[in-house]
């Protein structure tokens, strides 16, 4: 079970705030003030809830009788799963309260050559503070209204949340995830990335985004007319 100690060692190693751990656990301030302080006898749900946030904020906790140990994971490379699952993993990490406190988010296509279906896969990396994840092992596409769907609400999150630290690759890579995570990474901020100031330059690098409207963007309650509406509204 985590120890006061670890909360704070961790705290110290993402660099967050007492309120910004305390919202992501879903505590109040003065509980998780207490729990570092050695007050009172917290429940063994909400150290969970503490440490589960932690975790999701790329730390590693650890121990034993004779040893505590806080371990921060600086390149995070989430397993392939699918893509309602993946879609909360990146809204988790894009949001206002997310521990990783993104700098630049940087969205960009590669080709699937492992299998028959040979459509660009959207990826994203996002790095923070102290540490960066890789979403680039997610079946992100745009093969239909569902798949459209998932990446203009990634979309329009990185825009609601993020629009000044977006950028983006104007090329379709080959498959990052033939490589490792950290030297997928240093690849990807290897080369020469863009300002992304509207959804369509990226989009337009493997697909349509004329042909996406089209097919999507009148469709009440689709966030591909959500993320278009921010650019209409500028405009108006």
């Amino acid at each position: 079970m985590i120890t006061s100690s670890q909360i704070r060692a961790a705290r110290a190693i993402i660099n967050a705030k007492q309120s910004e751990l305390a919202k992501a656990a879903g505590i109040s301030l003065a509980t998780l003030n207490n729990i570092e302080r050695g007050v009172g006898d917290p429940r063994t749900s909400t150290l969970d809830a503490i440490e589960r946030a932690l975790q999701r904020a790329g730390v590693d906790i650890a121990g034993d009788s004779t040893h505590e140990t806080v371990t921060l994971r600086r390149v995070e490379r989430p397993q392939a799963f699918d893509t309602f699952l993946a879609s909360q993993r990146v809204l988790e990490a894009l949001g206002p309260d997310s521990l990783l406190k993104p700098q630049t988010v940087l969205l960009f296509a590669r080709w699937n050559r492992s299998q028959e279906d040979e459509r660009p896969r959207i990826c994203l990396l996002v790095e923070g503070q102290v540490r960066a994840v890789l979403f680039d092992r997610v079946d992100f596409n745009l093969g239909g209204g569902a798949r459209v769907a998932e990446v203009a609400g990634v979309m329009l999150a990185a825009f609601a949340f993020h629009r000044s630290r977006l950028r983006y690759l104007d090329q379709v890579l080959e498959d990052t995830t033939s490589a490792e995570a950290d030297e997928a990474v240093d690849r990807l901020k290897s080369l020469q990335s863009l300002p992304l100031d509207h959804p369509g330059s990226f989009i337009d690098v493997f697909g349509s985004w004329d042909d996406c409207l089209s097919r999507y963007g009148e469709r009440p309650g689709h966030p591909l007319a959500d993320l278009a509406g921010l650019f209409v509204a500028e405009i108006a």
